[in-house]
């Protein structure tokens, strides 16, 4: 028996207006820098409006990711739609990444041919402010992608901020240029800059393709394994076989609990009802908990604390606690308690 009765994803408007109001801002940022760029010709302003671009179309992707992401399971998929958020931010990182790669080459043509700048500081009056805006939209979208428990909101806000530094690097390195007149530092700042960037979108794909896997998050189960232990009952045996994971904004948890063999459905139930609320909480975020409940066995005795026990057949000799190790090991054979035996795909 369990529970797999989803709950609704937490203010999926919030989430679409954060993409609409991304690639609006996105937008005017691409054209404030290329304004810039033809202001003064460089090569690391050239760059940076490169990656804005890269900035425009992560943030249409974030928009479709988004509208998809709302939609409600159906029979094709029953998990619910989000993990195109893994994919979009995946896409996004990727995209991180050859902006990175498009920077370098910009820079190292630049270094053969010869930088040549101009009125540096009203291409410092242009970005600086634009710079600030980007700044500004980019904490937005990570304070409402914890919010909302949106990766693809968090993962668009964390690549503007590699677009702010991108942009700082550009500042400085137009006011190193502007002070000492050494124009040669306009594209090593756009390289050193890239380096930082390619860092960026790397750690972004790593964590959309971990998503998109299934990837065991080990914060998700200790949080579980920390509620079923703080409410745990006499009549919660045992738990094993647990898993979690993550489709866009909801959080699925699955897992084996060993309750006495003589409960009544109503009793499990209700069991059942308490658990789901409770981990379901701990993980802050929609999504559903299915529970397969095991009747329990002789061998499992010497660690049931329920008191009053009918078929008892050894008294308690100590209840361990549940842990993480003791949570996550493979199903088992219900009589011995060895593990169960895979079943070949």
């Amino acid at each position: 028996m369990g529970s797999a009765t989803p709950r609704d994803a937490p203010v999926p408007g919030a989430r679409l207006r954060g993409g609409w109001l991304s690639l609006l801002v996105g937008g005017a940022v691409f054209a404030g820098k290329l304004l810039a760029f033809g202001v003064t010709g460089s090569s690391a302003v050239l760059s940076d409006a490169m990656e804005s671009v890269v900035n425009v179309a992560a943030a249409a992707l974030l928009v479709y990711s988004l509208v998809v992401a709302a939609r409600p399971a159906d029979r094709d998929h029953p998990y619910g739609h989000g993990k195109v958020e893994f994919f979009c931010a995946g896409v996004e990182g990727g995209l991180i990444v050859m902006a990175a790669l498009l920077i370098v080459v910009q820079a190292a043509g630049e270094l053969v041919r010869g930088p040549e700048l101009a009125r540096i500081h009203l291409g410092l009056a242009i970005l600086l402010p634009v710079t600030a805006l980007n700044g500004a939209l980019g904490m937005h979208l990570v304070r409402l992608g914890r919010a909302t428990n949106s990766i693809a909101l968090e993962a668009d806000g964390r690549h503007l901020f590699t677009d702010v530094w991108t942009s700082l690097g550009v500042v400085g390195g137009l006011l190193a240029v502007w002070l000492t007149g050494w124009a040669i530092l306009d594209p090593l700042v756009a390289l050193g800059v890239a380096v930082h960037i390619l860092a960026a979108g790397w750690r972004l794909v790593r964590r959309a393709v971990g998503g998109l896997m299934d990837e065991a998050d080990t914060a998700a189960l200790c949080r579980v394994v920390d509620a079923l232990e703080a409410a745990r009952e006499p009549s919660w045996i045992d738990v094993h076989g647990l898993r979690a994971w993550r489709s866009g904004a909801l959080q699925h948890v699955d897992f084996h609990l060993s309750v006495p063999r003589f409960l009544d459905v109503d009793r499990v139930h209700e069991i059942n009802d308490a658990i789901e609320e409770k981990v379901l909480a701990a993980m802050e975020a929609g999504g559903d908990v299915l529970i397969h409940f095991d009747p329990c066995r002789p061998r499992q005795c010497p660690s049931c604390a329920l008191p009053n026990c009918g078929v008892r057949q050894a008294p308690l000799v100590r209840r361990a606690p549940l842990t993480l190790e003791r949570a996550v090991r493979r199903e088992e054979v219900l009589d011995t308690g060895e593990p169960a035996p895979e079943v070949a795909p």
